[in-house]
């Protein structure tokens, strides 16, 4: 056991005690994670383990998105308002809303229009002094066109801030309330650029959220504490510690012998000890997610439709979700999950066929099959809890066939390279929906943006399939959205842009006494409220 562990286990162990120590084992939280977070600022990744760890504890969004009726609702903004034209969105920002005092900042003002200015300027001014600091790639907002989307955001006073659009969009309220659209300091961003250390703006954080950082060693854990002057009300947390372990097996020993209060990503495997734990509970979301296998549809055999076809009528699915999931998720038609407003309940993944993959291959030309490479993610995801083992079934399944599928299991930062280099042959990846939207996981997924990106896998990109996307986000009524996303889904589908696989749930697993904790239902996991009996 690492020695900052076993140092706070030890003084949590002398509550019987001491009363301020008992009160200290109340308000200290261990949360067992999987990987180290790749930045303190979400706008710069897709991770989920860096989101999980930044989005919700250290930051807020102008808005928020309400899980039952999934609209917009106030945040960091009370109120807004839209132009008869769609092209422009003022918003009322909270008052007295403070950042953190760390010790390498201490604010000077609460919160105003200066800061979101300076937050989304970075993303769309290329010679704003932070667009290029830290890579210069924002996925998430590139992927959807942000630049191109946004073409101004100034303040009117302190308390108001304007966006300036080129053309109507339906998702834009919704995009302003993903994980990705955290509010950044101006004035501790000044500060650093004075000091010629611009980089620490996205390794050493601040931001308006619940908690701020206090220390942070890599590959071992995050220390948080609790913010004093948050603006919701301070958090029944003092400390939050993000404890970085990537065995399943080892974060489930640290839950079972209370070394670990929460555990993140437990494997399907892992659930039956888990349910007969009399100590222990899992929570369930429902995921707005998909896993597929994107093949590279710009390099050959790949960008033969018949190839693609004949691989997604050799998989068997449904082994995939037993072997994986054990059943925990439903068997992907489309890329959009039933629970999705957009869903197309006609669109249905053809059984298992070996025959009629072996002829497809055949009249490619590739009868006595070929090599290739599947790149698959190291660890879980939010939308598959074993990327290698998935790789695996579809190895053998493909065996079949004559195709020798070599693995190559990558960490999440060298995958991303990968991607946006473009010479895979095939990954398994997925998406994890940031809004209700069906935009978000349609674009992110297969536009042709979000080829630069990283996040479209399969290098597909249609003239078609845009178009729709664009009709859905300038269309005010809602049964024609759902129209084009629909047939936007459609297109896809007869070109086998990827081959869906599964939807899975989102699970958590805790020791009973934890209370409060909420998996949020577009991603993330909050803590505000948490507390222990």
């Amino acid at each position: 056991m690492r020695l900052w562990l076993w140092s706070l286990l030890a003084t949590l162990l002398l509550a019987g005690c001491d009363g301020g120590n008992r009160q200290l084992a109340q308000e200290s939280l261990l949360y067992c994670i999987e990987g180290t977070p790749l930045t303190f600022n979400p706008q710069l990744v897709t991770s989920t383990e860096t989101l999980d760890a930044t989005a919700h504890q250290l930051y807020d969004r102008l808005l928020d998105i309400t899980p039952d009726s999934q609209q917009p609702i106030p945040a960091l903004a009370t109120e807004w308002e839209r132009s008869d034209d769609g092209l422009r969105y003022r918003f009322t920002l909270r008052p007295g809303v403070t950042f953190h005092d760390t010790d390498w900042f201490s604010p000077s003002r609460p919160l105003t229009a200066e800061d979101v200015v300076f937050t989304f300027s970075r993303l769309i001014d290329k010679q704003h002094p932070y667009h290029a600091v830290s890579g210069g790639r924002y996925p998430f907002f590139d992927s959807i066109g942000w630049q191109a989307l946004v073409s101004e955001v100034h303040a009117l006073n302190e308390h108001e801030v304007e966006f300036v659009l080129t053309r109507p969009n339906t998702s834009f309220l919704t995009n302003l309330a993903t994980d990705y659209a955290v509010i950044l300091s101006a004035e501790y961003g000044a500060q650093l650029l004075a000091a010629g250390q611009p980089q620490l703006l996205d390794q050493q954080p601040v931001g308006t959220g619940p908690f701020l950082l206090n220390l942070y060693r890599a590959d071992e854990f995050i220390r948080y504490h609790r913010h004093p002057s948050y603006w919701r009300g301070s958090a029944r947390l003092a400390q939050l510690v993000f404890d970085i372990t990537p065995k399943s097996s080892k974060r489930l020993a640290k839950l079972l012998t209370g070394e670990c209060d929460v555990m993140a990503h437990p494997a399907t495997s892992q659930l039956s000890v888990i349910k007969q734990h009399s100590e222990l509970a899992l929570s369930y979301a429902t995921g707005m997610n998909v896993a597929v296998l994107a093949l590279n549809t710009q390099k050959p055999p790949f960008d033969d439709i018949r190839v693609r076809k004949a691989l997604s009528l050799a998989l068997n699915r449904t082994d995939i979700l037993q072997a994986v999931y054990f059943d925990i998720g439903a068997l992907a038609e489309s890329l959009l999950p039933p629970v999705s407003w957009g869903h197309d309940p006609n669109l249905l993944m053809p059984l298992p066929d070996q025959s009629r993959a072996r002829w497809l291959l055949e009249q490619a030309g590739l009868s006595d099959g070929f090599d290739m490479t599947l790149l698959v993610p190291s660890g879980a995801r939010t939308y598959n809890p074993d990327g290698l083992k998935t790789g695996q079934l579809i190895q053998r399944r493909l065996a079949t066939l004559g195709i020798r599928v070599k693995l190559l299991s990558l960490e999440e930062q060298i995958l991303r390279r990968e991607l946006r280099e473009g010479d895979q042959d095939a990954v398994l990846t997925g998406w994890s929906a940031d809004t209700p939207d069906p935009d978000n996981m349609l674009r992110n997924l297969l536009s042709c943006q979000a080829i630069a990106a990283g996040t479209n896998a399969s290098r597909w990109c249609h003239p078609l399939f845009e178009q729709q996307l664009d009709l859905a986000l300038t269309e005010p009524q809602m049964t024609r959205r759902i129209g084009y996303y629909q047939q936007a889904q459609q297109l896809a589908y007869q070109d086998m842009a990827v081959i869906p696989l599964v939807h899975s749930q989102r699970l958590q697993a805790y020791r009973k006494q934890v209370k409060g904790l909420r998996l949020l239902p577009y991603g993330g996991v909050a803590f505000h409220q948490a507390y222990k009996e």
